[in-house]
């Protein structure tokens, strides 16, 4: 969930009417928005993370309408043309730092223009899209220009740093890029993602003159919209396609929900054109009387339809019981039709659909290999052990710890360092966890039973997926001794007598890990961990740990089937 606060004065100025605290954690609770309540003129909301239009006024005030019956239908008709030669242009050194480019301009209708609170929402609004959407800048950021100050084309490129300068927004005097990016707060914060050794990224127009260095600040004056200014260029770069375009979509909000208007500016790319249509353009969808019969389980007329997608704020073109669906771009989060039956299902009110069993011959339970598992993680926590869950993907580093390189599986695309493996056992996830316990008080003693992948050529996948469980302690009486002693006594409550023998593992003091078997097959181990990783991971006291392959022993209890 996405927290923010937004201005009361402005929402409701913009709903047309002002709401009670209740009246409005009512309308709210049809919604994806959840009210924490008002403090003074601040609004604290929580959004779902799929619906970032309803963080800013102006969203949230169109879908309030809709809910409480005050407005219908999408109030955006689409982009209007570009103005002759008004393009982009992407140079080709831009690829392997910062590639995607995408460029739109909003303009004020007649009487009106940029003004003190329409400048504050777009700012606020800004940086929310920078921190969720744009994963604080990395994948994708937004810049706004003062359009009629600037001679097109928008030239995007990797210049030398040495042949750059530029005012920063904010100051008053024009400076070297390099000594930007050596004193200069946000170069500090985001400069990384901007410069690539002695190359850095620039927006420039045909005057040569600097907007700004993306994705870090822009310049003065080109890139400081002002009260009164009636045209504002949206920009955003960023390192992948679709969510530079959903950001720029987005940051049409707050202006169109005032009744701007779009034009698109097209991009130039190495001899060929992009268009700025998947940008600025409504997408269409089908749903029918149907579809959302089958889902929701609810019978609607055609008409009856037509007006739940109104009410959404969506525009539909009605065939029949079938809709043909205008969604906007500020609406990413809409991909298929299934998910125009979820606004069907919020525009008509959740309230109003008479719950029903899923259709099927028996009704869901656990496994009962998932219920033996409990039974023995309720045995865990007899012996003082609290339950903890952790990701099952983790860093290299991690992995590597406790893993041998033949068992570590690499993603080959992770959204993260931290996230760049799937871990093969249980100990490498619940020993660093203990290192953000450090806090804590000793001992400390934690379990898990969780997934863990192994390579296995003999599968279709290539992998292999067990349920483990770990038990993790630390402390001055963890130790070799006592991890035997914990895995003894989960195998006697399993019920299976095994031979221990020692063995070696990365991440272990030699001499101090011991495996168990049974008819030929390693149950368990369990040992203490090598001081040069409680190093590593800042652990003042000692570690040991007991890990048991559940699948293993429900094989062995059961047989083969489900684990």
């Amino acid at each position: 969930m996405v927290q923010t606060s937004l201005n009361a004065r402005r929402l409701f100025g913009l709903l047309g009417r002002e709401l009670s605290e209740e009246e409005l954690s009512e309308a709210l609770f049809r919604s994806k928005v959840e009210f924490h309540g008002r403090r003074g003129d601040e609004l604290d909301i929580e959004v779902t993370p799929d619906r970032l239009d309803l963080l800013d006024e102006g969203g949230l005030a169109w879908a309030l309408q809709g809910i409480l019956g005050l407005a219908e239908d999408l109030p955006y008709s689409g982009p209007q043309a570009a103005p002759e030669g008004a393009v982009g242009h992407a140079n080709p050194s831009v690829n392997p730092l910062r590639p995607a480019l995408a460029l739109a301009v909003v303009e004020a209708p007649e009487g009106q223009a940029v003004e003190t609170d329409l400048l504050e929402e777009v700012v606020r609004y800004q940086e929310i899209l920078h921190a969720s959407l744009g994963r604080d800048r990395r994948v994708a950021s937004l810049g706004l220009y003062r359009w009629t100050e600037i001679r097109p084309p928008v030239r995007y490129a990797l210049e030398p740093i040495d042949q750059v300068r530029f005012q920063p927004l904010g100051t008053t005097q024009e400076i070297g890029a390099r000594e930007f990016y050596a004193t200069h707060p946000m170069a500090r914060t985001y400069g990384e993602l901007g410069r690539q050794g002695d190359l850095v990224l620039t927006l420039r127009d045909a005057r040569d003159c600097v907007l700004s260095l993306p994705p870090v600040l822009n310049a003065v004056p080109l890139g400081e919209v002002r009260p009164g200014d009636r045209h504002i260029l949206i920009e955003s770069t960023g390192t992948r396609a679709p969510r530079v375009r959903e950001a720029v979509g987005l940051m049409l909000l707050p202006f169109v929900s005032r009744g701007w208007s779009v034009r698109g500016l097209p991009v130039h790319r190495e001899g060929h054109i992009e268009d700025p249509g998947p940008s600025i353009s409504c997408r269409a969808f089908p749903v029918s009387a149907r579809l959302v019969q089958d889902i929701l389980g609810i019978k609607l007329s055609g008409p009856d339809l037509e007006k739940a997608l109104r009410r959404a704020r969506l525009h539909p073109d009605r065939e029949g019981s079938q809709c043909i669906v205008q969604v906007p771009p500020w609406r990413p989060d809409i991909l298929s039709s299934v998910d125009l039956v979820e606004e069907v299902a919020i525009s008509h009110g959740y309230s109003q659909i008479t719950a029903r069993p899923a259709p099927g011959g028996s009704r869901g339970s656990r496994l009962p290999s998932s219920k033996y598992y409990r039974r023995l993680g309720e045995a865990a926590i007899g012996l003082g052990y609290q339950e903890v869950r952790t990701p099952m993907l983790l860093s290299a580093e991690a992995a590597e710890r406790f893993g041998l390189p033949s068992e570590i599986l690499r993603l080959q695309n992770p959204i993260s360092r931290e996230a760049s493996t799937v871990r093969s056992n249980l100990r490498a996830s619940l020993v660093a966890a203990l290192a953000g316990m450090t806090g804590q008080p000793y001992p400390q003693k934690i379990f898990e039973i969780g997934y863990v992948a192994t390579p296995d050529p003999r599968t279709e996948s290539g992998t292999r997926c067990e349920t483990h469980l770990a038990l993790v302690e630390a402390g001055s009486g963890a130790g070799f001794a006592r991890s035997c002693a914990v895995m003894e006594q989960i195998l006697r409550i399993v019920g299976i007598v095994t031979t221990r023998e020692p063995t070696e593992s990365p991440g272990t003091l030699e001499g101090r890990l011991a495996r168990f078997r049974f008819a030929g097959e390693t149950l368990a181990l369990a040992g203490e961990v090598h001081p040069s990783v409680l190093e590593d991971l800042g652990l003042l006291e000692p570690v040991s740990f007991a890990e048991l392959s559940l699948s293993l022993v429900w094989t062995l209890r059961e047989g083969p089937g489900p684990a």
